[in-house]
């Protein structure tokens, strides 16, 4: 067949034509752009184009469009690595011939050009009367498993979406389960972890099965077959039966079939998804077959992705404990300031009712919200008499200074928010931009209160440590002037609440 790419990845567009040339099709052009692939259509005929649907120049909707209004015939593929449910039915509606989604095997792409050439022969064989009753029962048919292939495609773009959404690995494995136990074959699904030594599995979730409890305990692997599954690279296993006592420990069902599908990361084995077959099924659909692949590989990607995620949090919360190192060093007297202000800070907004997501804001700023004074001379910040008015002024520019320092850490605009407006005043009279009452951001306002009360209550260069009651009472003095009344009330809660659990 003369097929025609069109792929602005350049590694991929010949990853694709070296396997389409591997499946004999000698003549495999590749186009990086839409103009480029008319161009090529336009010079010379095709008998099946592969099309992605984001490309550089134009929606691959629109080149697929101007396809078919040049050769109607002519089958094309749609490929996508992030496919919707609307862009698959609107190819499907335009005429495509199918919809690969990203990453596809070289199996995909053979059975796809199977499916073009039969596609391909019946509308050769409708342009025959003498064939028009077969040619019609075949179209049906064709319709048919187009059908079963637009379900097919939206319980894949499901999959996907449900596991895009996950967070964290303890939502991961339940909503893997329940998400194979929706196809029709099977009537239980659980999944494993695999330890380092191969020698059992280690339940983690469960539907569907007789007894949850049951299948949830740990099952010994009793034969080489199964370590081989989880070691060889195959997809998947069918253990009928007879043999189900011969592979596992502690697994009580006689007459039924089981799938077991091992999940990898980076080549090595990490889970099982474990499926009981209905009735007396020995298999599955192909359709059900490919779709537990796929839910296989989008969670192996996402486990991958969360790992990989942990790991940049890690980092990064590394950083910041080295700016704050670094800012505690400079000045004698900070101490565990920080600290103390994020906690007291933390506890204040929880008193508020502010979100999880805020909390998270001023735990993770509520470190940083000093770490201007990186950029302020040691001998101003120790010195031990009042400061001059210049000494003074460039104290002030320390939330300025720390809100460039953290720019490039990625910090969302509500933490960096914390950071500059900490020294913002309830009556305008504050820094670095007079902002008044409400125009303070919210979490700025609980760390200004924190940030006062441990600094009154901690031995500073040029006075000795205030106690807590000359502190609050402080606070309250200000109250209405400096700080938000409402921060004020809250923050005295935690104050009463750490009096009383001493």
């Amino acid at each position: 067949m003369k097929i025609l790419i069109v792929e602005d990845d350049i590694m991929l567009g010949e990853l694709l034509q070296e396997c389409l040339q591997r499946l004999e099709h000698e003549h495999v052009q590749v186009c990086v752009a839409g103009h480029e692939a008319l161009g090529a259509i336009n010079r010379e005929s095709f008998d099946c184009a592969f099309v992605d649907l984001r490309l550089p120049d134009m929606d691959g909707l629109q080149l697929l469009s101007a396809i078919k209004e040049h050769d109607h015939g002519l089958p094309v593929v749609m490929m996508s690595g992030f496919p919707t449910m609307d862009c698959t039915i609107k190819a499907m509606r335009q005429g495509a011939s199918d919809f690969l989604t990203k990453p596809f095997t070289l199996q995909d792409v053979a059975l796809t050009l199977q499916r073009i050439t039969k596609e391909r022969q019946l509308l050769l064989q409708n342009l025959s009367l003498q064939l028009e009753n077969q040619a019609r029962k075949e179209l049906e048919e064709v319709n048919r498993k187009l059908e079963k292939r637009v379900d097919e495609q939206t319980r894949l773009f499901h999959i996907s979406k449900e596991i895009d959404e996950i967070r964290s690995s303890d939502d991961l494995y339940p909503r893997i389960v329940q998400l194979a136990s929706t196809l029709e074959s099977v009537e239980g699904v659980s999944f494993f972890l695999v330890p380092q030594d191969r020698s059992s599995l280690m339940g983690m979730a469960a539907c569907g099965w007789q007894s949850d409890d049951a299948c949830l305990q740990n099952i010994g692997l009793c034969e080489d077959r199964m370590r081989e599954l989880l070691g060889n690279g195959a997809s998947h296993l069918i253990i009928g039966p007879d043999e189900i006592h011969r592979s596992f420990e502690n697994v009580a069902l006689t007459d039924r079939t089981l799938s077991c599908w091992p999940m990898r990361i980076r080549g090595e084995p990490f889970g099982l998804l474990m499926a009981v077959h209905k009735g007396c099924s020995h298999s599955l659909p192909s359709e059900e077959t490919r779709l537990f692949d796929f839910l296989i590989r989008k969670a192996s990607l996402a486990v991958e992705n969360m790992a990989l995620y942990e790991s940049l949090i890690s980092n990064f919360y590394g950083i910041l404990k080295s700016l704050v190192n670094a800012l505690e060093a400079k000045d004698l007297y900070t101490g565990k300031h920080s600290e103390r202000v994020t906690r007291y800070a933390t506890e204040a907004a929880r008193i508020l009712g502010c979100s999880g997501a805020q909390l998270e804001s001023v735990q993770t700023a509520g470190y940083l919200h000093d770490i201007g004074k990186i950029g302020v001379r040691d001998s101003i910040l120790n010195k031990p008499g009042p400061l001059t008015r210049e000494e003074y002024e460039i104290v002030k520019k320390h939330p300025s200074i720390g809100d460039s320092i953290v720019s490039e850490l990625g910090l969302s605009p509500e933490e960096r928010s914390i950071i500059r407006h900490h020294h913002e005043r309830w009556d305008g009279a504050g820094y670095p931009d007079g902002l008044r009452g409400e125009q303070i951001p919210v979490l700025a306002r609980v760390v200004s209160v924190a940030d006062a009360f441990d600094a009154m209550t901690s031995k500073r260069a040029y006075r000795e440590a205030m106690s807590p009651d000359e502190s609050v009472a402080e606070l309250l003095k200000t109250r209405g002037k400096q700080f938000d009344p409402s921060v004020v009330d809250a923050f005295m809660r935690v104050v009463k609440n750490r009096a009383g659990e001493k």
